[in-house]
């Protein structure tokens, strides 16, 4: 499970290490990593993204996706 911790750690790497480790944690849960580019822009707006997310955030989207892996 990601947690708040994780997320800060990524934030804190530069930019092209943080893409790396996003693929492969998408990977790991299912995105193809052929499909994902992570330009400047895109970097730019996840890192804002995973900046505000709590650990309330993170709950609700571990449970998602395990109801989704479990397809349902």
């Amino acid at each position: 499970m990601i947690t708040k911790k994780n997320i800060d750690k990524m934030l804190a790497m530069p930019d092209d290490r943080m893409a790396a480790m996003l693929k492969i944690v998408l990977s790991a849960a299912g995105v193809d990593p052929a499909n994902l580019n992570f330009d400047e822009k895109s970097v730019k707006k996840l890192r804002a993204v995973l900046g505000e997310l709590t650990d309330a955030d993170l709950e609700r989207i571990g449970t998602l996706s395990e109801r989704w892996r479990r397809g349902g």
